[in-house]
Order: C-alpha cells, then structure tokens, then sequence
C-alpha cells in the first residue's frame, strides 16, 4: 500500500487526529490523497441514495441484502479506484455512510489547508498531479456513459463537482462577484452571483482539452474567461501552448492573472479585460477558442463572423457548451465542417472547421 494510501485510511480510522507539517508526503501524494478525500465523499453520497433504493427495492421483493452483498456491487466500478479500502468499507456497514462522507470532507478540508501553506512551486506540483488523475477519472466516466440513450440521463456515479475544492489552491474568489455593480443597460450577460457556476466545470475543462488535439505553440484563446479555470488548467497541463482568457469584469481578471502569476505561467498564460461586442475589438488569430456559452445574439454574430474568417485560411477548433452549441451547430452547416464531436452527455461540443 502506498504512503498515500496508509495516511488516507489512517485518518478515516482515526478522523480526529491532525493533518500536519510533520506528514512525510510529498506534493504528488498529497494531490492523491485530495483524490482520495473528494472522491470518497461522493461516492458515499452515491451509495447512500443506492442503499435507499436497495431497500425499497428489498421491501417489495420481500427480501433482504446483506450491505456486503450491496456493496460488491459497486466494487468492480465506482468503488474501484479506492480498492484499497475494500476491506476498511465492507466492515464500516450501512450505519457508517454518512459518516464516512462527513470524514472524507473533512479530510480533503485538513489536505488544502496544508497544501495552501507549502511553496508555490509545491502547489503548482499537487495542482498538476491532481489534474492528471481528475483526467483519466473523468475520461472513463465518459467511456462508462457510452451506449447510453440521452434522454436516460446520466447513468451511475457523477463526479462533475467533485473536485471544485482545488479553485482554493488557485484562489478563485467567487464571492467578489457578490459586491459587484452590474449595468443591466450593457450589452452583455454578467453573470452576477454566479458563484462556482459561472465557471466551466473541471470536468469539461479536462475532456476538452483532452479532445483538441492541441499542438506545441499553439495560441488558445478562451472568449467569456470568468475566473480563469480553463486557462489555468490548460497552462498547467500543456505548459508548451499559448492561452489568452477575455473577460469583461475586471475583478475576475485580476484574480486570474494573480493565480497565473502564483505559478509562474504568465510567459503562456495571461487574462485581458475586454468588452468583446466593441467592434473595435478584433479577436486574435487562434488555433483553438473556447467559449462556454458566454454571449448575447448580437455578439456571437459578431464573434463568430471572425472566427469564420480565419477558418477560411488554416484548420481551427472552437469549443462550446450549452447554448453556444446552437450557434456553432448553424455556422458548421453553413461551411460545411464535419458534425462536431460531442461529450459529456451533448452539454460538450468540439467543433474543427474543414480548412
């Protein structure tokens, strides 16, 4: 078992003892043992509606499950990552589920703590290690959802919030959009009192960048870049690319640039206060843009009749989710681009021009 591993099962075992400096862990382990932590406390979630279900289900038949043979069930799929606690849960019981989930956040709590007071460098270390294993989680949750019918929903374990704690290492202040003065007279939407949600979910982030097909050198343009996740993640995960981030409040660029610059990625990585509608306003020349349905009509014309432009001379991606798939789904009939490639249940859609 690794170090990781004993740390993480001895402090289910024993929830009150503290997280400390004196933990033998390096950056990498500490980032498996925030995986551990988050993934555990959903899953117990997952299994508390399943157990529910189960016993409704034990009522109707007139039978009953042992937790044993209930949890079995789940060993071999959502449980398998935390095999090494296969043991440790079959003998917890039915009774220790909420419990286990009250641990597990409270020790991803005590993990981002004590990684916050380590070195930069040290933080950007976990941060990548975290993001590499959140990848592969989501990519074969993707491929678990395969075969599905849409319209059945998602199918068994969801992960999609379950790692937002990581925006406290990269220091996302959502509450600064609380304060904020909004013009409702301006052109564009701001989300105000988004909170986590105005930002692309790392799930998304991850998948995308995992089906661009990004090159070395390659500029990334990121069109609505709220708090910078998408930015960040993408500079972290292919520090050999360009990205600019465009955001019209100037508060969430300031955050984002502080983050960039935390890490040490402003050579590839900065943020720009912009009002995009401006037709003053000419959008860089990109190999890759990233828009999460961040406009009105009048400005996705406006964007898109650029970003169509540029097609016509070289092969480019755009990314869209939600809404914006609509207006991507119109100016890919209209050029005759292939049908874009979908993900995350159709809320993802991976748009390459033909050029």
């Amino acid at each position: 078992m690794e170090l990781s591993e004993k740390t993480f099962l001895k402090f289910l075992n024993e929830p009150n003892l503290e997280l400390t400096e004196t933990t033998e862990l390096s950056a990498e382990e500490m980032g498996e043992l925030y995986i551990y932590s988050a993934l555990l406390s959903t899953i117990m979630g997952f299994l508390k509606e399943q157990l529910w279900l189960s016993d409704k289900e034990d009522l109707v038949n007139n039978i009953e499950t042992t937790y044993e043979e209930f949890i079995n069930k789940f060993l071999l799929k959502e449980l398998k990552p935390l095999g090494f606690l296969e043991d440790f849960l079959i003998k917890s019981g039915a009774s220790e589920i909420k419990t286990l989930k009250k641990s597990s956040l409270l020790i991803e709590k005590k993990v981002l703590s004590l990684i916050m007071n380590r070195s930069p460098m040290e933080q950007k270390t976990f941060l990548i290690h975290a993001l590499k294993d959140m990848s592969k989680k989501f990519l074969k949750e993707e491929s678990d959802q395969e075969g599905f019918a849409q319209n059945l929903g998602h199918q068994g374990l969801r992960l999609y919030r379950t790692f937002d704690g990581l925006d406290k290492i990269f220091k996302l202040d959502y509450q600064l959009d609380l304060d904020m003065d909004v013009d409702y007279h301006e052109k564009e939407r701001i989300y105000q009192s988004g909170g986590v949600g105005v930002q692309s979910g790392y799930s998304t982030i991850l998948l995308s960048l995992d089906a661009i097909e990004v090159k070395s050198g390659d500029l990334i343009v990121d069109l609505g870049s709220g708090y910078g996740r998408v930015g960040l993640v993408y500079a972290l995960l292919r520090p050999d690319t360009q990205s600019i981030g465009y955001e019209f409040v100037p508060h969430r660029v300031q955050v984002a640039n502080e983050a960039s610059e935390l890490f040490e990625l402003s050579e590839s990585l900065n943020f720009k206060t912009q009002d995009l509608s401006l037709e003053s306003f000419k959008i860089p020349e990109a190999a890759v843009y990233y828009m999460y349905d961040p406009f009105t009509e009048d400005t996705y014309k406006y964007v898109l009749d650029q970003i169509v432009a540029f097609s016509q001379k070289r092969k480019l991606t755009i990314v869209t989710k939600g809404n914006g798939s609509k207006w991507l789904d119109r100016v890919a009939s209209e050029n005759h681009w292939p049908a874009p490639k979908v993900l995350d249940e159709g809320n993802l859609c991976i748009y390459h021009s033909s050029k």
